[in-house]
């Protein structure tokens, strides 16, 4: 990936690397690729195995969770759509995992992409690049589990009519 000044400015804008100085951010545009991906494309299923966590530099994708219906059917279910300066597929950096959902461009989408290994390897020369990205994961992860607990609150209210006939 090119180390130019517009690649400084995407990555200043991208949540995770909030605190980082533009020599930190230029040690992480290097290991990082740039891969695009058109409407309807998915990034990756629920169930995949997984190394590496990805920025949307332009574009949107719907985050989907696969759920089995009472009469045994499955069916996708959106929990959440994300945009340009935000992170998914973190918990890679965490140890690496299957994939929890599945990701699906809702339009032509550019993605920062970072592997487990690349991250590794930067956080073993610069601790200070990995403590600030961990810290910065570690909010984005907490707000996204405030968000689903939100709204799986809600909906168990809503089943059991605590929140009132329609």
């Amino acid at each position: 990936m090119s180390t130019g000044q517009s690649v400084l400015d995407h990555l200043r804008r991208i949540e995770i690397f909030q605190g980082l100085t533009d020599v930190e951010l230029l040690h992480v545009a290097a290991v990082c690729k740039v891969r695009r991906l058109a409407d309807g494309a998915d990034v990756f299923r629920e169930g995949d195995a997984g190394d590496e966590m990805m920025i949307i530099l332009a574009g949107c994708v719907r985050v989907a969770l696969t759920t089995r219906q009472p009469d045994g059917t499955v069916t996708p279910n959106t929990i959440n759509m994300l945009y340009t300066g935000q992170s998914f597929g973190e918990m890679v950096l965490l140890g690496g995992a299957t994939r929890s959902a599945t990701v699906t461009c809702v339009e032509a989408t550019t993605l920062l992409v970072l592997t487990e290994h690349d991250f590794a390897q930067i956080c073993e020369r610069n601790p200070r690049i990995g403590y600030l990205v961990m810290r910065n994961i570690a909010a984005d992860l907490a707000y996204k589990l405030r968000s689903s607990n939100l709204l799986l609150r809600g909906n168990i209210r809503w089943q059991h009519g605590e929140l009132g006939k329609h």
